[in-house]
């Protein structure tokens, strides 16, 4: 690297002979500067989008349905728990009541007070088949038919 000269600045100004004269009066203070107002801030406005906003709200409404749907949803799940059960006791409920009934039964005994009463067996019944016409009912026209209808009739 190239060496620099060495540079220094020389004062050729001096005051002379002249004597100072000093003042024996203090400089009057100056008076301070009064400071800037301040200047008012302006309010900072914000736009709301209501079509955001109504979005914001509709998505809450919905996390509520949400949350209210699945507790009815878990509230019918309980209810159908408790019913197959219930159906279940009262399966096995009829299944012992049925044995106990089909046990008390003597098929021998109700054949013997049947017979004494005049009753014949199935077989021996004379069979007598009666066949009755059934009249085809005439269906109303369903309210989509009938709009559809008056609209035909009136455009026609």
């Amino acid at each position: 690297m190239a060496r620099k000269a060495e540079v220094r600045y020389v004062n050729f100004y001096s005051a002379g002979s002249s004597a100072y004269k000093l003042d024996a009066m203090p400089m009057p203070r100056k008076q301070a500067a009064p400071m800037p107002k301040r200047r008012k801030s302006s309010k900072i406005l914000l736009k709301v989008d209501p079509i955001a906003c109504a979005g914001v709200f509709l998505a809450a409404v919905m996390l509520i349905m949400m949350a209210v749907g699945l507790y009815r949803l878990s509230s019918a799940r309980n209810q159908v728990a408790q019913m197959e059960s219930y159906v279940s006791r009262l399966e096995a409920e009829n299944r012992a009541l049925s044995e106990k009934y089909n046990s008390g039964i003597d098929r021998e005994e109700i054949h013997q007070i049947a017979t004494q009463m005049g009753m014949v067996p199935i077989e021996q019944a004379q069979h007598i088949v009666i066949t009755v016409p059934v009249t085809e009912q005439v269906q109303e026209p369903t309210v989509w038919e009938a709009v559809y209808t008056f609209l035909v009739g009136l455009f026609a």
